[in-house]
């Protein structure tokens, strides 16, 4: 994978490498194995999960972090400089998408625990609102089906960014509110230029040099058949997929942890 460059010699080392490949094993298995407990299939019904599942998710948080750190010292080595830092939200005007339920349901009790519940839901109902306004429609029906139009699908998140509205979770201090709960899409994004760059309407935008370090093909996978075994079939984009999870599948009620 290349990355536009004055100097056509640097390349990004090759992330399926020795270490980053057991990593992501470990991370895949570790979301099979939440995926195979039994209250999964049940969730949509009895809205209880067993703590194993909590603490697996985190096992695998922490592996995707460990590859992000690993992958990122192998850019530096290549004189890559990160200027992604504490207290940066340059690309926190965007609306993370490719979002599993999954996911989406650790933010949603990160949120009931924390007695924020009520205050996010009105906050992501407005980036929906924004998001309707820049789609032309309404979204409450967005599923990973949505995402089979992908020019449609890249030009509604591009024209998002545009409005200028910052995350939902983003505080005054431009810190995010749900930090240890993040989403991978969330997780994955650097940037190899002045943040200033990050922002669409800047002239030299075009010319911004931004990474995904996306997990591998085999963490996709196992975090869709945990998806297609929790049933609960939401958008993938993080304000609508959240605000349809509150409203109508888990209707404000917390998840009972067993």
């Amino acid at each position: 994978m290349i990355i536009p460059s004055p100097d056509p010699s640097i390349i990004i080392p090759q992330l399926d490498d020795h270490q980053s490949r057991p990593l992501m094993e470990k991370m895949a298995r570790l979301f099979r194995q939440i995926g195979a407990l039994k209250e999964v299939e049940r969730f949509r019904k009895d809205l209880s999960l067993p703590y194993e599942a909590q603490r697996l998710s985190q096992r695998a948080y922490r592996l995707y972090d460990e590859y992000l750190v690993y992958a990122l010292r192998k850019l530096q080595k290549k004189c890559w400089q990160v200027y992604c830092a504490p207290g940066c939200a340059a690309c926190c005007f965007s609306m993370p998408a490719g979002i599993s339920n999954w996911e989406l349901l650790l933010i949603y009790d990160h949120l009931q625990q924390a007695g924020q519940l009520s205050i996010a839901f009105r906050r992501n109902l407005e980036r929906c609102q924004v998001l309707s306004r820049v789609s032309g429609q309404l979204l409450d029906g967005w599923t990973r089906k949505g995402t089979e139009d992908k020019s449609r699908y890249e030009r509604l998140l591009h024209d998002y960014s545009w409005a200028k509205h910052p995350c939902a979770f983003q505080t005054e201090a431009q810190e995010c509110e749900i930090y240890s709960v993040r989403p991978l899409a969330c997780r994955m994004h650097f940037s190899f230029t002045p943040p200033e760059l990050c922002d669409p309407a800047h002239p030299q935008f075009p010319q911004a040099v931004r990474l995904n370090l996306s997990p591998h093909d085999s963490v996709e996978e196992a975090l869709q058949e945990l998806d297609s075994r929790l049933k609960i079939g939401i958008s993938d984009i993080l304000a609508p997929g959240l605000v349809s999870l509150t409203a109508n599948v888990l209707r404000f009620s917390p998840i009972l942890w067993l």
